[in-house]
């Protein structure tokens, strides 16, 4: 898109993962990954805190997860997470504070699961969060300037149960035809998928019933071999109205607003502020989705790989963000 607006691209050699960008204008713009200068530096570095933005989230009346964040697993830190667990049901989720792309993310639904999930993750971070795990379809919703720009669903590959046969065989057949369960188009690490599997109540001796879906992985990011299906035009009103109130409330111009769907999420596994309880936003009921995590530099390869009108949908989304950068 650069070239198109007359702006000059230099990529660092090593790794191109950073550029220069010079604007007819003269004016001097730097980009590394997706964070480019559109956003505050303050908003996309609260965004990168998944405690501290989820906090400022709820007190605005987002519902988020739960949250108990932890920093050593000592005597004192055990104690604490054994009474969160007795709070929630299993199973819970595991993830770093301020990791991004699904890494050190974990399901898990027993207490010797919990603790190897945490050191894992406090390997990667310095904040480890558990939350309980909230039923619903992955959905991001990326917002510029408080308009809805897309939405896209993310699904991991499964396992799909037949009442017959254990976890271990059926990842074996899985793997040997090398073809992810569902629309996902590629799977995870064979070993990672296996030893995270086997770390679950019943192990993988376990037979799933039949038709029961198995995810290969706890977090649906298209990094972790999800598969990306177009929502634009097919999210309800209210959903998308808190996708684009979330990202005003966390003071981002630019936000990919990743959201659980579902109209049975249980009202203990989710945090209101007062102000959620006392009012009723747009008509949108409590329970019907919840909002993860914002992210201020949305990765859009996997939606624009859907098709033409999605590629141009994120190259006209790319021009608007390169013309106000150059203002």
């Amino acid at each position: 898109m650069a070239p198109r607006l007359g702006i000059e691209l230099e990529l660092e050699p090593w790794g191109g993962e950073a550029a220069r960008l010079g604007f007819p204008n003269g004016r001097i713009a730097y980009f590394r990954h997706g964070n480019l200068d559109i956003n505050p530096s303050g908003s996309a570095d609260l965004a990168r805190d998944k405690y501290a933005c989820a906090h400022f989230l709820a007190n605005a009346g987002i519902p988020v997860p739960s949250s108990f964040p932890i920093r050593a697993l000592d005597e004192v830190a055990d104690e604490k997470l054994r009474s969160f667990v007795a709070q929630h049901s299993w199973p819970l989720v595991v993830k770093p504070n301020s990791r991004y792309g699904g890494q050190g993310v974990e399901k898990v639904d027993n207490m010797s699961a919990l603790r190897h999930a945490v050191k894992q993750a406090l390997n990667m971070d310095k904040i480890v969060l558990i939350q309980p795990y909230v039923r619903g379809q992955d959905v991001r919703v990326v917002v510029l300037d408080g308009s809805p720009i897309a939405a896209y669903s993310r699904i991991p590959p499964v396992l799909i149960g037949d009442g017959r046969r254990p976890i271990q065989l059926l990842l074996e057949d899985l793997y040997a035809d090398g073809e992810p369960a569902g629309p996902a188009k590629r799977l995870p690490d064979r070993g990672e998928a296996a030893a995270r599997l086997a770390r679950r109540e019943g192990g993988l001796r376990r037979v799933p019933r039949s038709g029961e879906y198995v995810p290969l992985a706890d977090a649906a990011n298209v990094a972790t071999g999800a598969a990306v299906v177009d929502l634009s035009r097919k999210l309800p009103a209210d959903v998308v109205s808190l996708a684009v109130s979330a990202a005003r409330t966390a003071g981002l111009r630019l936000a990919g607003v990743d959201l659980l769907v579902d109209l049975g999420i249980e009202h203990s596994d989710v945090v209101h502020s007062q102000a959620h309880r006392d009012v009723t936003h747009d008509g949108r009921r409590d329970g019907q989705c919840v909002v993860l995590e914002i992210n201020s530099a949305p990765e859009l390869d996997g939606f624009a790989s859907l098709g033409d009108s999605q590629a141009a949908l994120v190259e006209h989304l790319y021009e608007r963000i390169l013309l106000e950068i150059a203002r």
